[in-house]
């Protein structure tokens, strides 16, 4: 257990990602090698994963930056809620 928290620690350092986001994106990654390895998998299937793990993980940068960098954005909080 503390090498899982050691590893999200390292993850949130080097993205700049809470601790939740970073234990996110490591669970992205993780599901993308398991789901790799399974038997029958086509390439069709591969991209799809790839491209929804993809999305997720930019769905978690755009978090990171926006809130990193709020003065750089079109919109704010407000405007979405």
């Amino acid at each position: 257990m503390e090498e899982e928290w050691e590893e999200i620690a390292r993850e949130a350092e080097r993205t700049g990602a809470t601790e939740q986001e970073a234990a996110l994106l490591i669970r992205l990654r993780e599901f993308g090698e398991m789901f790799s390895e399974l038997p029958g998998i086509t390439n069709v299937d591969l991209t799809t994963v790839n491209q929804c793990i993809t999305t997720l993980t930019r769905v978690l940068a755009t978090r990171v930056t926006e809130r990193d960098h709020p003065e750089g954005w079109f919109f704010s909080k407000e405007d979405g809620e």
